[in-house]
């Protein structure tokens, strides 16, 4: 019966080692989807500072109606998603903390300056989960059978 249950966990390993690697993996993209709503959230202010002109609050209610801020956040004081990197977390700091403090083609050229920033990061981002795509879920695997291996 005891070596019955030594085998059953033993076989377990494998799989937590799987889905620790799954999990990886997961964090790899959630990290990509927080880039691309960061790159999607510059877009958008661009926009509005071109064509509209707005003061902070009138573009925080914009922004907020179509749902690309929640109406407990403020755009100068935005947070950066914690899967970013400390370079990304900085940058991030530095362009929404900067917002409105100067005339709107300054304000276009800061924003086309931190778009480009942040699509260079998704792109390195992406081609870093493409480089090692499955192989988390993979390695987790196979530390997994060592484990097993060892505790047989």
């Amino acid at each position: 019966m005891i070596q019955l249950f030594h085998w059953m966990g033993a076989a377990l390993l494998p799989l937590c080692g799987w889905l620790t690697g799954a999990a990886l993996q997961a964090g790899k993209e959630q990290h990509i989807l927080q880039l691309r709503h960061t790159v999607e959230l510059l877009r958008r202010i661009r926009q509005e500072v071109a064509y509209r002109r707005p003061d902070m609050e009138l573009l925080c209610r914009c922004l907020i109606q179509e749902g690309l801020l929640t109406p407990a956040e403020k755009l100068q004081a935005l947070a950066p998603p914690a899967s970013f990197r400390a370079e990304e977390q900085l940058c991030f700091e530095q362009c929404f903390s900067g917002l409105g403090q100067c005339e709107a083609a300054q304000e276009c050229e800061r924003l086309d300056y931190y778009t480009a920033r942040f699509e260079a990061f998704l792109q390195q981002a992406q081609q870093e989960a493409a480089a090692c795509a499955g192989l988390s879920c993979r390695l987790g695997l196979a530390a997994g059978a060592v484990l097993a291996l060892i505790f047989l």
